[in-house]
């Protein structure tokens, strides 16, 4: 990713997120929608666990990417799911950031600004490697196809279509040197 975001927009970014929570929960608190607020409080507990499961995969900026992914491209609905065990690979990082940039650029110019998107994301990391899988629902125009990663990378990566899905796994494997 060329344009990193500054800390002030993460921040802003951030903030907004959390008032968007508070006002559900205060508009659900004046409804009386105890069931509700619960539901909601639940939910923001278990988004920040997962995100914070992002530092100990060990790949800093992938890991920014893949938290500021909703901000980014708010074409998505997007779910994170974070498992990480272990580290992942600091040396495939910025190579893995910039693969996901240019995919989801690519992905981007095929969206319909009339359909509805989700991108449900799962990370598992553990002592043999480290994984990213995109789960995406909603209509994908793939005139260009999806890029493919180079032969010396780090990772691999595997794309399918499942259930009107589209499933793209990146994959890295802990090499010992």
């Amino acid at each position: 990713m060329e344009e990193r975001l500054s800390a002030q927009e993460l921040l802003k970014y951030s903030r907004h997120d959390h008032m968007n929570t508070l006002h559900l929960i205060r508009m659900q608190l004046d409804l009386g929608m105890e069931d509700g607020v619960r539901q909601a409080i639940e939910d923001a507990v278990g988004r920040a666990r997962h995100e914070s499961a992002l530092g100990s995969l060990g790949m800093p900026r992938t890991s920014v990417w893949l938290q500021t992914f909703a901000w980014r491209f708010p074409e998505y609905q997007v779910s994170l799911e974070v498992s990480a065990e272990g580290p992942g690979d600091i040396e495939a990082d910025q190579e893995t950031e910039a693969f996901l940039e240019e995919l989801f650029a690519i992905l981007q110019d095929g969206l319909s600004p009339y359909a509805e998107y989700e991108a449900h994301i799962r990370v598992q990391a553990d002592s043999a490697g480290w994984s990213a899988t995109f789960t995406l629902a909603g209509p994908h125009d793939l005139e260009e196809g999806l890029p493919e990663a180079a032969p010396e990378a780090r990772f691999t990566f595997h794309h399918s279509e499942e259930d009107g899905k589209l499933i793209m796994t990146v994959v890295g494997r802990k090499v010992d040197r």
